[in-house]
């Protein structure tokens, strides 16, 4: 049995091809069509803030922002090199027929999972990352907002 690697702070990333088409929905967090990505080295993302429309009344000496959406999310993750692998392959296999794929981030202590849906983009061709690890890059482009769950 392979060894579970953990991030350092014991968050586990998992990923499912199973999305229900239209809504974009992830499965539930119980759904054994998740499969854990093993060997995360880095976790990142990007954007996410609220954009404002901002306007001045007539008579009025101040102007008045109101919130108009959010800028779109991507979420940058890198994990070590394992051709074959069911996870590479889930990646991959979304990734080349532009399918999008669920997500979901176990967070410390199991009790507490954030899903979401997402585009997965990048190189299945490993790069060097530090200490000589092969690693594969890939961005996520994040469909709508993460919900939390618990349980």
């Amino acid at each position: 049995m392979q060894k579970r690697i953990p991030l350092p702070n014991g968050t586990t990333i998992w990923v499912s091809p199973s999305v229900t088409p239209g809504t974009f929905t992830p499965p539930v967090p119980t759904d054994p069509s998740w499969i854990e990505v093993q060997r995360v080295t880095a976790l990142t993302h990007s954007g996410g803030d609220e954009k404002f429309s901002i306007h001045s009344p007539l008579g009025s000496y101040e102007d008045v922002r109101t919130p108009a959406g959010r800028n779109l999310m991507d979420i940058q993750l890198s994990f070590q090199d394992a051709p074959g692998s069911a996870f590479a392959t889930a990646i991959e296999l979304g990734r080349d027929s532009r399918a999008a794929l669920a997500w979901k981030f176990k967070l410390p202590g199991g009790q507490v999972s954030i899903v979401f849906s997402g585009y997965a983009s990048g190189s299945m061709i490993p790069v060097l990352d530090r200490n000589q690890l092969m690693v594969i890059a890939i961005t996520i482009a994040v469909i709508g907002t993460p919900k939390r769950i618990t349980g």
